[in-house]
Formats: structure tokens, C-alpha cells, sequence
């Protein structure tokens, strides 16, 4: 319940989901003091990074033999270790540099990178908050989309268990075309149950990675994983962290998903008197299929827009 989540505050960088450390991966190689990772270590991307390259490459050279070097400046900082970002960053246990930090033209980064984005994804924690399953460690959106936070600055994102449970199983869910755009608060996809639609907004503002090739044919992957095998899609985001402190984290979604779910149970009561779910117990399946009266274009105005 709310009053048992770990309460966490925005601090303005994103959390990483299932990541072992929030350190800049310069603060593990004692390039800089201790500072926590403000881009989803997305190092690539990072204007911190860069920063701190420019700021090394501005600064005279020690010796002669330094001027000459043509080597990255990854690779005169860390040339003594050797140790690979991700090792530094704790996503591997052990892996030496052999390509001088380039990680653009890197094989290995490319495999993580690839390997990554299709993953099999193992359950999160959940907190139950009236019935409804809030995943730990995922934003929410107000219109019952979340977004995972996942290492190297991607976007995991999918609908929550509410929208699943209320809505109940769909025929269909069409999602953007690899390459496409989406935007924050823009509709991402186009949910289809009889002649009844639905279209969940997106969390963030990006560029569609991959999509979930589970859902084609199988729609009802998403009722029974939403935060699991039933994600939608990954996005490369253009506006991280902006994007991050327009959704709900931590102690706040759970406060919300009670809210959200006190909101439902009265509409659906005012017409039959109907309760969600017994104290501590999860919610129907398929909330709209079970109300006989329940109106699916006034239950997408008040929770999905």
C-alpha cells in the first residue's frame, strides 16, 4: 500500500532501472568526484561527457610524447586500468577496453546495446494499491502508460495493470512503425476491442527502437504482463529528464493508483453499486466486460486522456 513504499524524492536524474550503481562512470575512474549518472548512462549522448572530454583535451599536455599520442582521452585517463565502461558502471562483472574507449565503433558495446533492447524481462516488484499492481522503480503516466528508465538512456514503455483490468482483454494493439516519433502526452498506440478504441498516450518524446513482437496475433499479452512480456515498445528519448518530471515515481504512483482506483469504484458505484476488489485482493480482470452499464468512451475520457 502507499504508507508501505519506500518514499523517494525527484532528484533529477533518472533511476536506472535495475542498475547496481547510480555513479558517473568518470567518478568511478577517479576522473571526478563522486557524482551520480544524470543520463541514464548514456555516455554517448551525455553532455556531461563531453564536458569532461573537452575539458582534458583543452588542458596542456604533460610531456611531449602526450602532444604526439593520437589516442582518444579515454584512453590517456583510464589507459592504466583498462576497465570497460560498462564494467566501471557495474552492468558487467569484468570486461578490459580493447577498442580505446571509441564506444561509438565498438563491437562489444553494440552487442549489449542490441541484446538489451529484446531482452527477456524478468517480473518487477509490485506494491498493490486497491487492487491494481504498481511496479517499482517505473514512471507513470496520468493516462495509465509507464516508462521504464533502462541502461544507456532507452525507454521501455507499455500500459499499466489499471488501464489492463479496466479495459479487460483486446483484439488488437497497433503500435508506431520502427523510426517513428512520438510525443509526450500524444497518442502512441491504438488499443481494439469489438468496435470500441482506445489510443494510451506516451510517456515520453522519442524515437520508436523496436516493438514488441509478442503483442501481433496476441494481444492479450499485455493483460497478463503489462509490466513484463506485455511492454509495448523502446524509445531513444530527445528530452529525458524534462520528460520525467511530468510523471508519477515511487510513493507518489502508488498514492495515485489508490486515487485512481477511488475514482473508478464511484463511477462504476453510481450505476450499480459494484466494489473493484475485497481489502488486499486484486481487481477483475476485465472490469469493463463484467459491468453491463459501464461506458467504454466515458471510462477512455476519465482515465486515459
Amino acid at each position: 500500500m502507499a504508507g508501505q513504499t519506500e518514499k523517494r524524492k525527484k532528484t533529477g536524474q533518472p533511476i536506472v532501472y535495475g542498475a547496481t550503481s547510480d555513479l558517473c562512470v568518470w567518478s568511478r575512474a577517479g576522473v571526478v568526484k563522486p557524482i551520480a549518472c544524470l543520463n541514464a548512462f548514456d555516455c554517448l549522448g551525455c553532455t556531461f561527457d563531453q564536458k569532461v572530454q573537452s575539458n582534458f583535451e583543452t588542458r596542456p599536455k604533460a610531456s611531449a610524447s602526450a602532444i604526439a599520442d593520437p589516442r582518444p582521452t579515454r584512453m590517456h585517463l583510464l589507459v592504466n586500468q583498462r576497465k570497460c565502461r560498462h564494467m566501471l558502471s557495474g552492468r558487467v562483472t569484468y570486461k578490459l577496453c580493447g577498442h580505446g574507449y571509441d564506444c561509438a565503433r565498438c563491437p562489444y558495446d553494440q552487442m549489449l546495446e542490441d541484446t538489451a533492447v529484446m531482452k527477456q524481462l524478468s517480473p518487477p516488484t509490485c506494491e498493490n494499491a486497491s487492487g491494481f499492481a504498481v511496479a517499482r522503480d517505473y514512471y507513470f503516466h496520468p493516462g495509465h502508460t509507464w516508462a521504464r528508465v533502462e541502461y544507456g538512456g532507452r525507454i521501455r514503455v507499455g500500459i499499466d495493470d489499471f488501464a489492463m483490468r479496466l479495459f479487460g482483454p483486446q483484439d488488437r494493439i497497433e503500435m508506431p512503425k520502427l523510426g517513428e516519433s512520438v510525443g509526450q502526452n500524444r497518442p502512441n498506440a491504438e488499443m481494439s476491442r469489438g468496435t470500441h478504441k482506445a489510443y494510451p498516450l506516451s510517456p515520453v518524446d522519442g524515437k520508436v527502437l523496436a516493438i514488441n513482437p509478442k503483442i501481433h496475433g496476441r494481444a492479450e499479452t499485455v493483460n497478463d504482463d503489462p509490466y513484463g512480456n506485455g511492454w509495448l515498445m523502446v524509445i531513444q528519448p530527445v528530452k529525458l529528464r524534462d520528460n520525467l518530471k511530468n510523471l508519477l515515481f515511487g510513493a507518489e504512483s502508488v498514492a495515485w493508483m489508490d486515487d485512481e482506483a477511488s475514482r473508478l469504484a464511484t463511477l462504476l458505484s453510481e450505476d450499480s453499486g459494484y466494489k473493484l476488489a475485497a481489502t488486499g485482493g486484486e481487481a477483475i480482470r476485465d472490469i469493463f466486460g463484467t459491468m453491463p452499464n459501464a461506458n467504454w468512451d466515458q471510462l477512455v475520457q476519465e482515465f486515459l486522456v
